[in-house]
């Protein structure tokens, strides 16, 4: 599984160039390897494609950057995490140089952040701004890492230098998850709105009908939010952050059926925990297997120590296993890990359902001194801070 923030952040890196064929995404994105069980038959290799990885390994740029870049497109297309690890090792031969050549640190950059490997992923975003202060990618990804990770200020900055750089539906795009807060959502959304109307084909405009559908969601209007994601994933339906957001407005509103509909296809495992919840609450005949599955690659997942994916272990065990404290506690180790908008929502819900504020007075804290109102969790917060 890819996470939201990793999911987003491989969907934009290609609309803007850089990266291959679009792996964010969103969540940001979400798949863990089939460790126990064969479920798909493995990707035949691209002709040349053995060659091109042993050049790399012997430092051949090109080689390693196409490797990287085709890695990343079908870690997003796929939502599975393996291909991040496939494009790490393609940089292996660069991973004790602290400036690789150029495009290697960008990318670099980017698949260290969507293995949540959030430091690397700064310091290189770091030293590539401080040698070319006009590289709107960098910029762009130092922004979702700030984002990410709580470091609002930055993030402001770089959003404001992608506006100078690479425009305004770029600017505007990046800019809404930060917007929502101390009241400045719905002149936000205006601006995504202006934004919009004079992009044109402009490579962004799937992102950038997200970035407003997920601002419409936490300013209240759900229909306006629903709108704007099936728009974008006409645009672009390989966009599996989207399809998630999508499937979690339905699922907010008893819509399981759609959600079903909706993801009838899916196998990336962020999609099938969906769809698979959807079931669940409906006993459709479906759902065993979907979840016996997931169960399994949590299962593994934890026997590896991996920390990535707790966000959608959070959600299975509050909605599938119902184990709420269980949920809060996975919900609040991928607090530490992340902090976007979404991660926030997920501790107050859990801890409502275990009935356990004091659980959630740091994402609470966080909340009152980021001034963030968000429509979504407003009844759950409701509840927590109305308990003594």
């Amino acid at each position: 599984m890819l996470a939201a923030g990793a999911a987003v952040l491989l969907a934009i890196v290609v609309a803007i160039g850089v990266a291959p064929p679009r792996p964010a995404g969103s969540g940001a994105a979400l798949r863990t390897p089939r460790a126990d069980e064969v479920i798909a038959a493995v990707r035949a290799r691209a002709p040349g494609e053995r060659t091109a990885r042993r050049q790399a390994a012997a430092g051949d740029v090109a080689a390693a950057a196409r490797i990287v870049r085709e890695d990343l497109a079908l870690a997003r297309r796929l939502g599975d995490p393996r291909y991040l690890g496939h494009a790490k090792a393609a940089l292996a031969h660069w991973a004790d140089q602290l400036e690789p050549p150029p495009p290697l640190g960008l990318l670099r950059a980017t698949v260290a952040q969507a293995l949540h490997d959030f430091a690397g992923a700064r310091l290189d975003l770091d030293r590539l701004l401080a040698r070319d202060p006009t590289d709107a990618q960098a910029h762009l990804t130092r922004a979702v890492v700030a984002l990410v990770t709580g470091d609002r200020s930055t993030a402001e900055a770089d959003c404001a230098a992608v506006t100078a750089t690479a425009g305004e539906l770029w600017g505007a795009a990046c800019a809404a998850p930060l917007v929502g807060y101390a009241g400045g959502g719905p002149a936000g959304r205006a601006r995504l709105h202006q934004a919009l109307r004079h992009a044109g084909r402009d490579p962004g405009v799937a992102w950038a009908r997200t970035a407003l559908a997920d601002l419409d969601r936490q300013l209240g209007d759900e229909a306006a939010a629903e709108l704007g994601y099936r728009t974008a994933v006409a645009l672009d339906p390989a966009d599996l952050y989207t399809q998630a957001a999508l499937a979690d407005l339905l699922l907010a509103a008893h819509r399981d059926a759609e959600v079903v509909a909706l993801l009838a296809e899916a196998t990336a495992d962020h999609l099938v925990l969906r769809r698979a919840i959807a079931l669940h609450r409906t006993a459709g005949a479906d759902a065993r297997r979907d979840v016996d599955g997931l169960r399994a690659r949590f299962a593994a997942g934890a026997a590896r120590g991996d920390r990535l994916h707790q966000r959608e272990h959070a959600m299975f065990l509050l909605a599938i296993e119902g184990q709420p404290a269980a949920a809060l506690t996975a919900a609040l180790t991928n607090w530490e890990l992340q902090r976007e908008l979404a991660d926030a929502r997920l501790v107050v819900a859990t801890a409502v359902a275990a009935g356990d504020r004091a659980a959630a007075a740091p994402v609470l804290a966080w909340l009152r001194a980021a001034q963030i109102d968000d429509a979504i969790m407003a009844a759950d917060r409701a509840a927590l801070e109305g308990q003594p």
